[in-house]
């Protein structure tokens, strides 16, 4: 029950991101529409209408953000009280204001209040301190524990080190860590396991205020060693690689994405949607080991430079961008695609992250990925490309 009570809804839909680096957003729209709508058509079962959505909060901005950030005083500072819900836009966007922009959220009844600084305004990056206890976090970590660990998938997207992708990776050396994608520990945890973790699905469900039919994963808890790393990468994908994996159409044609849809033709992949990501910090790490966020708030210039010659190993020396020191209860939320009338829309590109290497100690984080669907106007199309 927080909503943003500085924030107005906007009807404009925000302008599209480029995504690939080769094509504009506009030129891969008319591809789409030229090659993929005829693709999916042998998909698209009889009688596939819109997906019925539901209720939604209010009071927050759904519109894109590209003024550059200034920063704002410390004063600055109230608590935002709960809004009434609305049924016309789905999901809702926590305007950021400005960098260092302060404010004091509600999350329940309790009279608590959490702080939420804003880190970036594009894309809108915002960190809560003490998100989580200290006890919250130490029952993630051996919940995690008790199930067990397992490698991380270090496969690079484009399948060009598949082969290596079962390699056993434990005591490599540094050299060795810093060829691979991602070198890290992982596990999942249902929501059903304890009750701790299905009350951390309905506290980031009202932080982020999703409607009820917002879907949001299972808890991924990931350990990170020395030299622990996860190159930069987005957490989402871009509109022309398929119709979103939870989409029943998708589900019903067992579509999949990733590296498991590399070997299978363009009309059996999907992509994830993932609108926005929430990230636990669940230890101090003493050296290394922040989020790295290489192009928020780059100018436009910037951005067009990466999109030519893309850039992803950021990590290594956690240069250059906007860096997100892990703290020991912190939340980090940030958005990963823009919004359509209240639905998911174009993937931002300036949500490029990782997390860079752990010089000492360990790291453990937490995730939570929240999906949902575009517009009902917007055709399901095929997939045009892997990657």
């Amino acid at each position: 029950f927080v909503m943003a009570g500085d924030a107005k809804s906007k009807g404009k839909s925000p302008a599209p991101t480029t995504t690939g680096g080769l094509l504009t957003f506009a030129a891969t729209a008319m591809v789409i529409a030229a090659l993929g709508a005829v693709a999916w058509a042998a998909l698209k079962p009889a009688g596939y209408g819109p997906i019925p959505h539901v209720a939604k909060f209010a009071g927050a901005n759904t519109a894109g953000h590209s003024a550059a950030p200034r920063e704002t005083k410390a004063a600055e500072v109230k608590v935002e009280k709960a809004a009434a819900p609305v049924a016309d836009e789905p999901l809702k966007v926590w305007d950021p204001v400005t960098v260092n922009h302060t404010r004091l959220i509600r999350l329940d009844d309790s009279g608590r209040t959490w702080t939420m600084r804003t880190a970036s305004v594009n894309p809108p990056i915002f960190e809560i301190e003490d998100f989580l206890s200290d006890a919250d976090c130490a029952k993630l970590m051996e919940l995690a524990g008790s199930q067990g660990l397992f490698k991380s998938d270090h496969t690079y997207l484009d399948g060009s080190n598949l082969n290596d992708r079962f390699k056993d990776v434990k005591g490599i050396s540094d050299d060795e860590a810093n060829k691979l994608f991602r070198y890290s520990e992982q596990t999942w945890l249902p929501p059903s396991n304890d009750k701790l973790l299905a009350a951390m699905i309905d506290r980031a469900r009202v932080l982020a205020m999703l409607p009820e039919d917002a879907s949001i994963e299972s808890m991924q808890v990931v350990k990170y060693g020395r030299e622990g790393h996860y190159e930069c990468h987005f957490d989402s994908e871009a509109d022309d690689k398929g119709p979103c994996c939870h989409d029943p159409v998708a589900i019903k044609n067992r579509m999949t994405t990733g590296v498991d849809a590399l070997n299978r033709p363009l009309s059996q992949r999907c992509r994830l949607c993932r609108f926005m990501t929430i990230l636990y910090y669940l230890e101090d790490t003493p050296l290394g080991g922040g989020t790295i966020f290489p192009l928020a708030d780059v100018t436009e210039s910037v951005l067009h430079q990466w999109e030519i010659t893309p850039q992803y190993k950021q990590t290594r020396n956690c240069e250059p961008g906007l860096v997100v020191a892990p703290k020991k209860g912190k939340a980090v939320m940030w958005y990963n695609h823009e919004v359509d009338r209240g639905y998911l829309g174009p993937l931002r590109t300036r949500s490029l992250h990782g997390g860079c290497n752990v010089k000492e100690g360990y790291k453990w984080i937490a995730n939570h990925w929240i999906s949902y669907l575009p517009h009902p106007d917007v055709p399901r199309t095929a997939a045009l490309r892997h990657n």
